[in-house]
């Protein structure tokens, strides 16, 4: 997150729910920004920021957070947030995919493309934040909290900073996919306004 002076505020926590919900608020005050931005080339360069962390969150939580709920809570309710949640982020993935394919200056759509992008992000966050994290918080202990949190900080630094749509989403698939297209996005991140 960034202040007031522009200087970024970083997050003393490791525990991984502070993380995801700092994440949430700092990707909250992009649009905001975004949204208050009337020249092109700026809210360009603040969607690209937006994207990349929006990226970077999706990829950390669905590789260390997400098999939490599958793999220790589990029952119905795990399994049911563990699958609704990865739907909700293809869906996300595919709509910031298109929303990086777009021209803000010769596409008449592109401001509707993104806020129908976080209109989609706001809506998951919602949950998650409502009974999602809760839940973990309420059945998963301190100390995993934190591994995992400390384990979030340096994989968001590694992940991926472009959607990629058709790539795997979990377990070791994924985490091949992060580390052979890491590298082109960096290449396209430093090309790109």
């Amino acid at each position: 997150m960034v202040g007031k002076t522009g200087a970024p505020v970083f997050i003393k926590s490791d525990n991984v729910i502070d993380l995801i919900i700092h994440d949430h608020n700092e990707a909250k005050a992009l649009y905001e920004q975004y949204k208050q931005t009337q020249d092109k080339d700026s809210k360009m360069s603040i969607c690209n920021n937006l994207i990349k962390k929006l990226v970077q969150h999706d990829e950390v939580e669905q590789l260390l957070v997400y098999p939490l709920l599958r793999e220790d809570i589990g029952g119905s309710v795990g399994e049911g947030h563990y699958e609704r949640s990865l739907h909700e982020h293809q869906d996300h993935r595919n709509l910031l995919y298109n929303v990086k394919q777009s021209d803000i200056k010769t596409d008449a759509n592109f401001d509707q493309k993104l806020d129908e992008a976080m209109k989609s992000v706001l809506d998951h966050v919602k949950v998650e934040e409502s009974e999602v994290l809760p839940l973990l918080r309420e059945k998963i202990s301190e100390d995993t909290l934190k591994r995992v949190g400390a384990s979030f900080k340096a994989h968001k630094a590694t992940a991926v900073t472009r959607p990629h749509p058709d790539a795997p989403a979990q377990g070791f698939p994924a985490a091949a996919a992060n580390v052979l297209t890491k590298p082109f996005d960096m290449l396209k991140d430093f090309t790109e306004k």
